[in-house]
């Protein structure tokens, strides 16, 4: 057996006259999993591109099962035993589990029943944990999670040495992630190799058995993860230290609510909830990805369909039918998908961060320039974005400052609340902690902010108070006292103490 399996040496890759990747050395061993971390921007995604074999412009040493290797594509890699799970999922989802794993390959039969599949594909799922599930189930009826397994158990088939999770569970709940980190457990003790790539520190520390930290393009430290704490990790990433992730939790000083939610039922939810919502606070909306949470903000929002329910504001009733009454309204609402409906990816960061104000910088339509840019560099001052970057695309930013944009923009129509649809979903521990102070500071101006988030960590420390959710119900409210992890697991998992009543 080879002592490393993968081996990158002096490895440097250039895009014209910035350096992506600069001198960075990495190396897997067989049966190991390796944490690959950095801030967005860091080179991760570079490196990954080039061991997959999506881009072979590379100058350095490259060495794969002991041979020197240079993949034209990702095809190529695959065939030599490296395998990738991305963030965007290729399953086709009208077509069934069994014939989604088995779609391609050297070893898939050509011609083959209904029957065979089920039968071939069967020891794959087994492998990712999902042998409850018929091989002839369609893959749109499954969830998020289980077609993030479906996508490895197709990998799998291939019988991949090394495999590369990117932020495998960045789009997932609680449940749904501990099936990936179980799922990586197994195929370690088969001997395979794994990259894992993530910004959640804390499945980095659960499962690998070394750290890269890449920080600026260059490999700053490789690491054995027993050999290193949080905050030491953190510092290397970043390359200085991070003061406290979270502001200290504030509780509203009024005792009125600001925005009053009553009988609001939106579609996904199995009945109508009410929500107080106060000036000052950060309110929490916990539960796993279908509880509902996602919705209520939608709904809130004026983006989502609804069977009933109104809003109290001002001594106003109300219910937003478009995005455009809600903002009328002062409400803004940042959903958890920037790059589909948060951001105008092939426009500039200026047009952005203004888009959502177009009265205050035209003048009978017409667009007056210098207040677009005066609005847009105050913006970007509060949330720390980039002046000299305002006529750039926002779509070549990487995923933590396109998080501050689409935040950010909302500034300008000063708004009296703000929802926020898991609020650092894909960001690096740097810009989270930025994202967290600034919301942090506006509610302390008296803004009332609503986040909903499937982050445990995030959900327990950012907000004042706790509303939780199951499968589509509100099922208990934790006061500022009561917020803890190990409450919050509990009311989004087994609420009604199901689990208890099993042993």
């Amino acid at each position: 057996m080879v002592e490393q399996l993968l081996s990158l040496s002096e490895i440097t890759r250039s895009f014209g006259a910035i350096n992506a990747l600069k001198d960075v050395s990495f190396d897997v061993k067989p049966g190991e999993v390796m944490g690959l971390v950095g801030e967005n921007g860091a080179g991760k995604s570079s490196l990954v591109k080039i061991i997959g074999g999506f881009d072979s412009g590379f100058s350095g040493q490259f060495t794969f099962a002991g041979k020197q290797a240079r993949f034209s594509g990702p095809v190529m890699a695959e065939r030599a035993g490296i395998a990738i799970a991305q963030q965007e999922l290729s399953l086709i989802p009208t077509m069934s589990v069994a014939e989604n794993v088995l779609l391609v390959g050297d070893n898939v039969p050509k011609i083959a029943t209904k029957r065979q599949l089920r039968k071939l594909v069967k020891p794959f799922l087994l492998e990712v944990g999902l042998d409850y599930i018929d091989p002839a189930t369609s893959v749109e009826r499954l969830s998020v999670g289980e077609r993030h397994l479906v996508e490895v158990a197709r990998l799998i088939a291939h019988d991949p040495q090394l495999l590369i999770l990117d932020e495998p569970t960045a789009a997932l709940g609680e449940t749904d992630s501990i099936r990936i980190l179980e799922m990586v457990e197994r195929l370690v003790k088969r001997g395979k190799s794994v990259i894992y790539v993530s910004h959640r520190l804390d499945e980095i520390f659960k499962i690998c058995d070394r750290i890269t930290i890449l920080r600026d393009g260059r490999s700053v430290a490789v690491k054995k993860t027993q050999e290193l704490s949080v905050s030491e990790l953190v510092n290397l990433m970043l390359g200085r230290e991070l003061e406290n992730m979270f502001p200290k939790r504030i509780s509203s000083s009024s005792k009125i609510p600001l925005l009053r939610v009553r009988n609001l039922w939106p579609d996904g939810l199995l009945e109508p909830v009410d929500i107080d919502i106060f000036p000052g606070e950060i309110l929490g909306l916990a539960g796993q990805l279908g509880s509902g949470t996602g919705e209520i903000l939608s709904a809130i929002a004026g983006a989502h369909s609804i069977r009933g329910g109104n809003l109290e504001m001002d001594g106003r009733v109300f219910m937003p039918k478009t995005p455009n009454d809600a903002i009328n309204a002062k409400i803004a609402y940042c959903s958890e998908d920037r790059k589909h409906d948060g951001l105008f990816l092939g426009r500039p960061i200026l047009e952005n961060i203004t888009s959502t104000a177009l009265k205050r910088i035209t003048n009978f339509g017409i667009l007056q320039p210098p207040s677009e840019h005066m609005l847009a560099n105050d913006i970007a001052k509060g949330f720390t974005i980039d002046n000299s970057r305002l006529l750039s695309d926002a779509g070549v930013l990487s995923g933590g400052n396109q998080q501050k944009v689409a935040l950010g923009k909302w500034l300008a129509i000063n708004p009296k609340v703000i929802l926020v649809n898991e609020p650092t979903r894909g960001v690096d521990v740097g810009a989270r902690a930025e994202i967290y102070q600034t919301l942090h500071k506006l509610a302390e101006q008296g803004t009332a902010i609503v986040v909903a988030s499937t982050d445990l960590q995030e959900i327990t420390n950012l907000p004042t108070r706790i509303i939780a959710f199951y499968r589509g119900l509100k099922v208990s409210e934790l006061g500022y006292d009561e917020v803890s992890a190990e409450n919050i697991l509990t009311q989004i998992t087994d609420p009604f103490g199901a689990a208890k009543l099993k042993r």
